[in-house]
């Protein structure tokens, strides 16, 4: 039965989404997600960021996210227009093998919209990542309202 059991598990393993002790790391195969963070809000929207690497043989599409209540949430990229910053909404993003795609402030991200409470700086905010791998559950860190990157983006991993 242990034998049984075991296999079990061996054979789950790859659609489980694995997670660093750091907190900062989540991954599924060869897929990582680095510091994923959110500014801190006082209203019903925020931007999800973060680094996106594929180590994997295959192109990895990241489709958008949802959170656990349900939820979605939908990649776009921030542009000027008319001296005013906005976003237009995009498909799926791919990672090539051995490429990298950062989510960030000024660039993409993925947008969530009707939140029913808002991001508290020094909370953690549960995120799910819709991946062409499979989703990947995330811890996401909550920076001070007006930052600009991750606190801990500068460190190695």
């Amino acid at each position: 039965m242990k034998r049984l059991l075991s296999a079990l598990i061996l054979c789950a393993a790859p659609v489980l989404a694995e997670e660093s002790d750091q907190r900062h790391v989540f991954g599924l195969g060869g897929l990582e997600i680095l510091h994923p963070w959110a500014n801190a809000t006082r209203h019903d929207h925020a931007a999800l960021f973060m680094e996106v690497h594929n180590e994997g043989a295959e192109v990895v599409e990241i489709l958008g996210a949802r959170l656990p209540e349900g939820a979605e949430g939908q990649i776009v990229g921030f542009r000027m227009k008319a001296g005013e910053m906005g976003f237009d909404p995009l498909p799926a993003i791919p990672v090539a093998p051995g490429g990298h795609i950062d989510f960030a402030p000024d660039g993409l991200a993925i947008r969530f919209d009707g939140l029913t409470a808002p991001l508290v700086e020094g909370g953690h905010w549960d995120v799910i990542l819709r991946t062409s791998a499979g989703d990947i559950a995330l811890e996401v860190m909550i920076e001070p309202e007006d930052a600009r990157a991750h606190s801990h983006a500068n460190h190695a991993h």
